[in-house]
């Protein structure tokens, strides 16, 4: 396996570089206008699949990084929507980056059942 970031050689199964410290999972890339950043970013965290989300502007400069975890809740997560807004304002084109773990999610709802 070859690290997508620094092109190192990497043993199969490592969920990180050695080298550079990349993740190994598997990347989606996509460009979007910068009117639906924050929707399109809020709605790749609402399907929880995305474990690191990386904004980049026209010329491949990575402008936001943003690690995600397992049951991030909206709090923590606010600051992060604050500064897409902003650096919507300041560019036309985003290219989004999104990491995802390269083990099946399990998506199990923690919804407390109700006595009868």
């Amino acid at each position: 396996m070859i690290c997508k970031n620094c092109n190192a050689e990497l043993s199969e199964g490592v969920n990180y570089c050695s080298n550079c410290g990349a993740s190994t999972g598997k990347r989606d890339e996509f460009f979007v206008d910068s009117d639906h950043l924050v929707e399109e970013i809020k709605k790749i965290i609402d399907e929880g699949i995305a474990t690191r989300i990386i904004v980049k502007d026209e010329n491949d400069k990575t402008l936001l990084d943003i690690p995600l975890a397992a049951g991030l809740v909206g709090t923590l997560i606010a600051p992060w929507l604050a500064a897409l807004g902003a650096i919507a304002a300041l560019v036309v084109k985003c290219k989004i980056v999104v990491e995802k773990s390269n083990a099946p999610v399990d998506k199990q709802t923690s919804d407390v059942e109700k006595p009868n």
